[in-house]
Formats: structure tokens, sequence, C-alpha cells
């Protein structure tokens, strides 16, 4: 029965077409300089490239790992997608390389991951691949991701106008070792969370 499976799952991975079976890579260096940016500025280039792939793509995570300065703009932004045609997260990163040879702050860069959904490492993956788990169940389990965490609005506030609330909430945005990100409240929605250390502030997301 296993060897059946397997086979037959072999069959209908090969008749779906739509979805990602592989991981994917691309990476954009425009020339010349770059500045740090406020987050609309790299939502733009990631929205772009995420309806390339699929259309119908749902933002569903926002990160500025390393902070944001007072004015909003930050060295680095990071998006997260999920892929509904593709049954994939495609992964969205803008951010300066630092490279002093291109300009005080550095060049620009702009990569995008997209991982097939289950990861080809993981125990589902493996499962179907092995012919314990009929093929079907990988859709089935996307469908249960998809609705594990809410999709994002496009229209979110900028970087600036969200720095101007957690300053005033008193965030010292000059510390360091601090990030920005979306976050669920319940009740309350989406909101901006800036983490710093065990303490949070956050306010409106759109």
């Amino acid at each position: 029965m296993t060897a059946l499976r397997r086979l037959l799952n072999s069959i209908d991975r090969r008749l779906d077409r739509n979805s990602l079976h592989e991981p994917l890579t691309r990476s954009e260096r425009p020339p010349g300089g770059g500045v740090p940016c406020l987050v609309s500025h790299a939502l733009e280039q990631a929205v772009k490239t995420a309806h390339q792939f699929d259309p119908d793509a749902r933002l569903k995570h926002v990160l500025a790992p390393q902070g944001v300065a007072r004015d909003g703009a930050a060295r680095r932004w990071e998006f997260v997608f999920d892929l509904p045609q593709r049954r994939a997260k495609l992964l969205s990163q803008w951010y300066l390389d630092g490279d002093p040879k291109f300009g005080r702050f550095g060049r620009e860069c702009f990569d995008a991951s997209l991982r097939p959904f289950p990861p080809p490492e993981s125990p589902l993956a493996q499962a179907v691949a092995q012919g314990r788990l009929p093929y079907s169940q990988c859709a089935a389990a996307w469908r249960e991701e998809r609705r594990r965490t809410p999709d994002l609005p496009l229209g979110l506030r900028d970087s600036d106008a969200v720095m101007g609330d957690l300053l005033r909430l008193g965030l010292q945005a000059d510390a360091g070792g601090w990030v920005l990100r979306n976050a669920l409240l319940q009740p309350g929605g989406h909101v901006w969370l800036a983490q710093v250390g065990d303490t949070s502030l956050h306010c409106r997301f759109s």
C-alpha cells in the first residue's frame, strides 16, 4: 500500500502545476547607493514581487529587525507573504549592504526567497514523499496554515507616523537593540509593536 501511495503521490505532484515544489530565490541590486527608507518604499517593491509570483498574494508579517530611526527610516525591512495559488511562502528583504564604496549608507538590496509549503524537510512533506500520507494532505495543511495567521492590510500606516506615536509613548529610539513589527492584539486587532527587551509599546497599524 505504501509503494502504491508513493506512486500516486508522485503522479499527483506532477499534475499539481500551480504549486511551488522547489525553493526559489531572486535578488536585485539597483545601481548606485541607497539610504534608509520608510516602510512604504520597501513594501512597494515587496508587493510588486509577490504579485509577480501570485496575484492573490497576502501580506502576513512586517518586521524591522534592526529598529527604526526617529524619522521612521530603517536600514532593513522584512515581509512575509502567503502565495495562496502557489502554496508557498515568500520572504522579501529590503536592506542596505553597508559597503562604503557604494555611498555613505551602502547599496540598496532586495532579496526574495520562496519556500513551498510544507517545507521539503518537514515531517509532513517527508511522510507524503514516503507514501505514508496522501498528497492531498499538503493542500489540507495549507488551508489550515492560511487560517492560522490573519492577512494584514496593505494600507498600513507609514513608519514615520508610527514612530511619531511611539516616541510620544516613551520609546527610546536611539537605544538600539529593539525591533518593530506587526502584532495582533485581542481585542484591538492589528497594531505596530515596538519590542524593547521585556517592554513593548504599540500603536495603530492602519
